[in-house]
């Protein structure tokens, strides 16, 4: 087997105290496939866009624009882009379509959320948040340093001291559960909430002040202000459940699952052509089982699915050296028409703690162990440990049909995925006869794929 006992556990222990009450249902691999492009354990880094839906275990930085094409993404309860981890560096992004942002801890960067939707800082603020050309609402768990924007009226709430300007066009609600220090701009009336002092200008076009401690700042444009002996000011909720049993853990059994299955097609390496051809069963599902030498510098890769609706190309990483197995492919490599397949493939990366993309690939890329990094698109989910981007990420979702990522992997046809069952970590006993029987197809499969090379 590809990996080890010590790394399966140390997959599943992380991330416990992100947990929160879940999201309705539960996500199996499919829908996991359907609704994101990229879903990274650990930490996210890229100035390039990302046509889909994205999900981070670890932190964010960089600058890119996400949610671009959603129209070929299902819909879903997460936002256009969701962080476990902080956003930080600085860096100015865009999420389109209304989609929403949501960071579980605090956010140094720039967010202008095109179409209005939603942010969700749980932690502290200092990053700049525009809502632009739609109704919205931000909320910041902890003190604000940034401005916040509201373009078309919404709501604010920040969970401690405010110290950024807030600027509201349209109708929208204020709350601030500490002083107040900044500029306020209601251009479009509506309330504000001080749960203690407010120092800072409020123009309030009409609107409401209300406040619990001492009012110093100046009030412009009419409108009352009140003073109350005390405010409740509920915070919303976030509503993230646990990052390892939501992706994590089903994503890595996944890989095994796949990694297990007995191949029935191979790739012919000729001159300079590797040629996939896909002999699917009666499920329409076709297994590959290959190393990663088959794909050779000044190579032509073409990918012939012959009826396939599911390609599963499981591909092991030689010349590993003390555990660490790292694969850039060629530059010189070529994808034929990666966009015309990409829907129907899925590149299991079983064993890979590094890989590299230096050109365009077509297909999804499951990759649990590894930080990846491309210099050009991928054109499907990608599934990694890491991500440092120099390239796109093209929303292409994977269409076939998956295990959903909680059973031992078993060898043979792919089973029905299930959109109901709990993905959690299995004991000890359970992961060990897992890796005997991943080994064991593993073995088989080995002999197989090598009877048809000869």
């Amino acid at each position: 087997m590809k990996t080890t006992a010590s790394r399966m556990f140390a997959l599943l222990a992380p991330l416990g105290a992100l947990a929160t009450p879940a999201h309705a249902g539960v996500l199996s691999a499919n829908e996991i496939f359907s609704q994101f492009n990229a879903v990274v354990f650990g930490n996210f880094s890229s100035t390039s866009d990302v046509e889909g839906r994205s999900v981070v275990g670890g932190n964010l930085t960089g600058g890119a624009s996400f949610d671009i094409k959603p129209a070929n993404v299902a819909a879903s309860s997460f936002s256009g882009l969701t962080v476990y981890g902080n956003a930080t560096g600085g860096g100015n992004y865009n999420v389109n379509n209304g989609s929403g942002v949501t960071i579980a801890g605090f956010n140094t960067v720039s967010f202008s959320l095109n179409g209005g939707g939603s942010a969700y800082v749980g932690g502290a603020n200092t990053g700049n948040l525009s809502l632009q050309n739609g109704t919205g609402s931000v909320t910041v768990g902890g003190a604000n340093g940034g401005t916040l924007l509201i373009g078309q009226g919404g709501s604010v709430f920040i969970g401690a001291a405010n110290g950024g300007a807030i600027n509201a066009n349209g109708s929208a609600s204020v709350a601030i559960n500490g002083n107040n220090t900044a500029n306020i701009t209601m251009n479009g009336g509506g309330s504000v909430a001080v749960n203690g002092n407010n120092s800072g200008t409020i123009s309030l076009n009409g609107g409401t002040l209300t406040y619990t401690g001492k009012q110093t700042g100046n009030l412009n444009g009419g409108g009352k202000a009140i003073q109350t002996a005390s405010l409740n000011l509920a915070a919303p909720t976030s509503t993230l459940p646990s990052f390892a049993n939501t992706f994590q853990a089903p994503l890595t059994n996944l890989s095994k699952q796949l990694d297990a299955l007995a191949a029935n097609s191979i790739a012919t390496s000729s001159n300079n052509a590797v040629t996939f051809n896909a002999k699917p069963d009666s499920t329409r599902t076709a297994v590959f089982d290959i190393d990663s030498s088959v794909l050779k510098p000044n190579s032509t890769v073409t990918i012939n699915l012959d009826g396939a609706t599911s390609v599963i190309i499981n591909v092991v990483v030689d010349g590993c050296v003390a555990a660490t197995c790292v694969f850039s492919l060629p530059n010189s490599v070529n994808f034929a028409n990666p966009t015309g397949y990409a829907s129907s493939v899925l590149w299991n990366f079983v064993n890979a703690t590094g890989l590299t993309f230096p050109n365009e690939i077509g297909g999804s890329v499951l990759a649990p162990l590894a930080a990846v990094t491309n210099n050009a698109p991928i054109d499907g989910t990608l599934v990694a440990d890491s991500y440092s981007g120099n390239g796109e990420l093209h929303s292409h979702p994977y269409t076939g049909t998956l295990p959903d990522g909680t059973a031992a992997p078993v060898a043979g046809a792919l089973p029905a995925s299930s959109a109901n069952s709990l993905p959690v970590p299995e004991p000890g006993s359970l992961i060990l006869l897992a890796f005997g029987l991943a080994a064991l197809g593993a073995a088989r499969r080995r002999a197989f794929a090598a009877t048809c090379r000869r």
